[in-house]
């Protein structure tokens, strides 16, 4: 049996597997990364990996729900330091969020998305929520500073989530394409998405 780890030590294997495993997710994908390889990059054995996570797939989705919280935090944070530029920021996140995240390929790829299919209706639930309940805080903060945004918070994340696509494709696209593309686009959804705003946001 696996011996028992001392919580210092718990934390940092947990740390180690969490850095093996975006490493290997990144560069290799799911199903090339084995518990083997993730378990020796921590200094633990096979066995022991199952002490922390319960399987390779788990995670990989544990590295997603991370990357998701502090990109969550840092977008809250740019709101609140500047609300006016909200949706800017909102809109430039969603289309650099593949560039950003070395993993949200990985779980836009086929294999990736078998998985996220694979999970309970309570993991699908609380993946759509997180962003629900981050762009219902943003609309809070907005109106809070006077800038009304003219949809839903429902169709402000179908927006949102389209866009990562777009940024996803970037390579098909052209590099040098998609930037103009998000050029134009980021004064074009911010006008229609506060049209009809009687907030002087919508005139600037």
């Amino acid at each position: 049996m696996p011996r028992a780890f001392t919580a210092d030590e718990a934390t940092s294997i947990r740390a180690k597997l969490l850095a093996a495993g975006e490493e290997s997710f990144a560069r290799m994908g799911i199903r090339r990364t084995t518990v083997e390889e993730l378990a020796r990059a921590a200094g633990v054995s096979k066995g022991a990996f199952y002490n922390f996570f319960d399987s390779k797939e788990s995670l990989f989705l544990a590295l997603l729900e991370d990357h998701e919280i502090r990109a969550h935090a840092e977008v809250e944070a740019a709101v609140r330091t500047d609300p006016h530029r909200g949706l800017d920021t909102l809109i430039d996140t969603a289309m650099q969020a593949t560039q950003r995240n070395p993993l949200l390929p990985v779980a836009m790829s086929q294999e990736g998305l078998r998985l996220l299919h694979g999970m309970t209706e309570a993991q699908r639930e609380a993946f759509v929520e997180r962003d629900v309940r981050l762009v219902e805080r943003i609309l809070e903060r907005l109106r809070q500073a006077g800038v009304h945004v003219s949809v839903s918070s429902t169709v402000l994340v179908a927006l949102l989530r389209s866009l990562v696509f777009v940024g996803w494709h970037r390579g098909e696209i052209g590099e040098g394409l998609t930037e103009e593309l998000a050029t134009w686009l980021t004064p074009t959804l911010r006008a229609a998405l506060l049209s009809g705003s009687s907030s002087t946001e919508a005139v600037r």
